[in-house]
């Protein structure tokens, strides 16, 4: 399978004298080819429009250097719920264009979904590699999952089950999206919880001005980093997403603040919109402001950056020239693969259980019938004391008054408030938030 080859020169820091941004030469020859790779991977996507067509997609054009900023620092212990533009992102993380292509024709041998899902909608679990849980289209509806995995970390550290590799390097949960889905209720939810538990999550929030035809000015109040304070303990910041230095030098300082101090931080960035918002939704019939987006192309900016830091115009062509052959190799080795088979309906569709009927008496002769209530209370008091991994929460379950029907009676006192606390009146919340523990 073709693959981008990428070469490691003698490390050394590149000065940004404008924003004092430092990062080590090898970073920026990896980023730049990454870069060459996903604008190479939008224009041969848009050369064969019809094609690709058949399947809504979008790509990370205008974007990049902050997704890449991100995805080159992640670990493999750390969890990613991407959104539908994060294509830079997954390539950051050491994902080939070839994978993502499987998705974008719906193939067979698609590692996220096996051609289910639609490009750019990924969930992955490799060993080396951060994971992404599975997740519906991420116009907002990822954040509460995303927040529930940060849930599931601090409760992990709680009741000292963290790994080595945890302990070591405590996770970080990254939850990316547009600025324009911050306008979602179920995003307040997860703010409001990942600042009362103090959750390790970086909301990161690509901001290019639109929606989808509506612009920022028409659809909401303040941009992300202004609503965030509004939620005291959420440390935000806002930053161009043009430069890749000052993207890479910001996301570093903010990943290590939420493995040291275990907090949540927003991070808005300001970022142009090159590219179509879909491939159903072009932006020559709306857009007015593409020149504009234009001067802020993070390639040329990222490019001019090389050339004053010991790279020759030369070398950048060379990189350019290996990222466009190994894009359109892998786009044909893609346009051949496998399509689905009719048998593949039915593949995964259901996790196996050894649970398939009932078993045992509902009714002895020697016990005393319960109300339902207590039935209850006493299965979750075995299923406690049985699993550390169980916890409760929810509306008025903890300690104060276990329950309004007493369903949580003496279970705070018996099991600690880190397992059994309340929460906000959010039902949203309480229940999409045990998706993203369970992961």
């Amino acid at each position: 399978m073709p693959t981008t080859p990428i070469v490691a020169p003698a490390k050394k820091k590149v000065q940004n004298p404008e924003n004092q941004s430092v990062v080590e030469k090898s970073t920026l020859e990896k980023s730049f080819r990454l870069m060459a790779a996903a604008k190479a991977m939008t224009d041969i996507y848009e050369a064969n429009f019809k094609f690709v067509s058949k399947y809504v997609h979008a790509t990370s054009r205008g974007h990049e250097a902050i997704q890449l900023a991100v995805g080159m620092q992640l670990l493999p212990q750390d969890y990613v719920y991407p959104y539908y533009r994060d294509d830079s992102l997954l390539l950051g993380m050491g994902l080939r264009p070839y994978e993502l292509m499987l998705q974008l024709m719906a193939k067979r041998d698609d590692p996220f979904s096996g051609g289910r899902s639609y490009y750019c909608h990924p969930s992955l679990r490799r060993p080396e590699m951060p994971k992404i849980p599975h997740q519906s289209s991420a116009t907002g509806m990822q954040v509460i999952p995303a927040t529930g995995s940060a849930l599931g970390f601090w409760y992990k550290e709680q009741m000292g089950l963290s790994s080595r590799e945890e302990v070591d390097a405590p996770p970080v949960v990254v939850c990316s999206m547009g600025d324009a889905s911050v306008t979602e209720g179920e995003v307040s939810e997860a703010f409001q919880m990942a600042v009362l538990k103090k959750l390790p999550i970086l909301y990161l929030v690509q901001d290019n001005g639109w929606d989808i035809s509506a612009n920022a000015k028409e659809t909401r109040v303040a941009n992300a980093a202004e609503y965030a304070r509004g939620f005291p303990g959420l440390e935000a910041a806002s930053i161009d997403g043009s430069d890749f230095a000052a993207c890479w030098s910001k996301v570093k300082e903010i990943i290590a603040t939420i493995r040291r101090k275990r907090c949540p931080f927003l991070l808005h960035v300001r970022v142009p919109l090159l590219n179509h918002h879909t491939s159903g939704v072009r932006k020559e019939w709306y857009r007015d402001d593409l020149e504009e987006h234009s001067k802020r192309d993070p390639y040329p900016i990222l490019r001019n950056m090389l050339l004053e830091n010991g790279f020759t115009e030369s070398d950048l062509q060379q990189f350019e020239k290996e990222a466009i052959a190994t894009v359109a190799a892998d786009f044909e080795q893609a346009r051949k693969a496998e399509d689905p088979r009719p048998e593949d309906l039915y593949t995964h569709d259901f996790a196996p259980t050894p649970v398939t009927a009932e078993t045992g008496e509902r009714s002895p002769a020697d016990r005393e019938a319960k109300v339902m209530v207590d039935c209850a209370l006493f299965a979750i008091e075995e299923l406690m004391k049985k699993h550390p991994e169980c916890l409760l929460y929810g509306q008025d379950v903890g300690r104060r008054l276990g329950g309004v029907f007493r369903e949580a009676a003496t279970l705070a006192e018996k099991f600690g408030d880190h397992r059994v606390f309340n929460t906000p009146i959010q039902e949203a919340f309480i229940v999409g938030s045990t998706v993203g523990m369970s992961a």
